[in-house]
């Protein structure tokens, strides 16, 4: 089911799958179920391993991954001494499901090479970054063969390449690129000789801007949302289907690692014995809601600078290749905020002052909006947030050229911070008038991605779209089932 003019919000066979899946469903239920069951997985944490020999920088690493610098509060702790004494988990700061886990290094007094793997309980883990300075050792090529064994995805790091690549300098016929090969072919050397072939990243946690730490980041954001789709599936499978001691052993690993509390194990057994909702409509269910568009519009008057926000927002010039133009045929898409699509509809008084109505209809097509603020005295950020409202859809409010305004206030001689806290205290009282819910209005400068509220507007929008998806794509299904009945 797509609405209008906007194109399909999931790939044809995504669709397909989706529509046999729940075509003996009643489409009033399925948002009621699918709700539940995406609010357990929604909790569902993912255990990362960084692991390897002691000193091979596996601390800076994770420091580094996180954009932590070493003296940040809650950052890895550091230093040419065993520091890592205990396995420490770190949270993503970006993927909130995602839980990093220090390991103390192999190879020490302490932990002793022949002892470390079934010391670390590698079986609590998902997934391994095994880290590795300077050359592939034995040790880590120990630790890769007992993580082949327990067939679990993992990554090969070569940390510290800023250090050797200072060493290489000093060499008369010095090529970084072909130092960086010659880095690589040696990782994958010792791999293939086991045919295996895994990512091989080399990084450096001091030069972070240089070598492939934003590659590894990019990789491992794309990765692992599927990968924690596929346990959870799998989990499911065990509990659900697997006979009594594999369903056991499941969930007590679950509830070990805390991955889900008891409560929640609970609720995804009571939804099968229920509905018979089991592993392998859940693993479809998660496979389309990773490919689900979510589409946003930014609603605004003619010259309120709508292309010129959405513009900024995905961070692009309005000059460049890609930029929004003042139209609503295309959407614009960021890799920021991957399968969100926004929509550039700007001109919105030609619909809204003929018939609300009509506006009504047209943002029943969305999931999420962002509402321009521009003329104050006409007041149509109003009735837009009242339709909005009505529709139980979310929204933020926004007023561009902030900049401008000031400019023509600077006559009252008042400072900036108390002119912009009137405004607020004006659209407050507004929305009080209004009687629409109380709303954070945020102050931008669409030209200007550091000034007023724009970092604050790009971190509510990352945080309401993330709770928006789940019941857009819920409602969405239901949709599809009823009009394909």
């Amino acid at each position: 089911m797509d609405n209008g003019f906007l194109p399909a919000k999931i790939q044809e066979d995504y669709f397909n799958k989706i529509k046999n899946v729940f075509a003996s469903e009643s489409p009033e239920q399925i948002p009621h179920q699918l709700m539940s069951l995406l609010e357990v997985f929604d909790r569902f944490k993912i255990d990362i391993a960084v692991t390897g020999e002691s000193g091979a920088g596996k601390s800076s690493l994770i420091n580094a991954f996180l954009g932590l610098n070493p003296d940040d509060a809650g950052a890895a702790p550091t230093g040419a001494v065993e520091t890592t004494k205990q396995a420490t988990m770190y949270q993503h700061p970006n993927l909130p499901h995602v839980r990093l886990w220090d390991l103390p290094g192999m190879g020490t007094p302490s932990f002793g090479s022949k002892s470390y793997v079934k010391t670390m309980n590698f079986d609590l883990y998902d997934m391994f970054m095994v880290v590795i300075s300077e050359r592939v050792r034995e040790n880590n090529m120990l630790l890769v063969d007992e993580i082949e064994q327990q067939k679990k995805p993992y990554y090969f790091i070569r940390t510290k390449i800023d250090n050797d690549m200072r060493s290489q300098r000093k060499k008369k016929l010095f090529s970084e690129i072909h130092e960086l090969d010659q880095m690589r072919q040696d990782c994958k050397k010792y791999l293939k000789e086991k045919k295996l072939d895994p990512h091989v990243f080399l990084v450096s946690a001091i030069d972070t801007q240089n070598y492939e730490l934003q590659k590894l980041t990019d990789t491992f954001k794309d990765e692992v949302s599927q990968l924690r789709a596929e346990l959870f599936s799998s989990f499911l499978d065990k509990m659900l289907h697997g006979g009594w001691i594999k369903a056991r052993y499941a969930t007590n690993h679950i509830q070990q690692t805390r991955k889900l509390q008891a409560e929640d194990i609970t609720t995804l057994q009571n939804m099968y014995k229920c509905t018979g909702f089991g592993a392998a409509k859940v693993s479809v269910v998660l496979q389309a809601l990773s490919h689900f568009q979510l589409d946003v519009a930014v609603l605004g008057e003619t010259g309120s600078g709508v292309s010129t926000f959405v513009n900024a927002l995905i961070g692009l010039e309005n000059e460049e290749c890609g930029a929004a133009s003042v139209s609503i045929s295309n959407p614009a898409m960021s890799l920021g905020y991957p399968d969100v699509r926004f929509w550039d509809i700007s001109g919105i008084e030609g619909v809204i002052d003929y018939s609300m109505y009509e506006m009504t209809q047209v943002l029943n097509w969305y999931d999420f909006f962002i509402i321009i603020v521009s003329d104050w005295q006409k007041a149509r950020h109003l009735k837009l947030a009242k339709a909005v409202e009505e529709l139980r859809k979310h929204y933020l409010l926004v007023q561009t050229k902030v900049d401008c305004h000031l400019q023509t206030q600077s006559e009252l001689c008042c400072d900036e911070t108390d002119i912009l806290d009137g405004l607020r205290a004006q659209f407050t009282q507004e929305l009080q008038m209004a009687k629409l819910s109380e709303k954070q209005i945020f102050f931008i400068n669409n030209l200007d991605r550091c000034a007023f509220d724009f970092v604050g507007l790009e971190g509510a929008l990352s945080s309401d779209l993330k709770t928006v998806r789940t019941s857009a794509f819920a409602y969405y299904i239901a949709n599809t089932v009823k009009e394909h009945k």
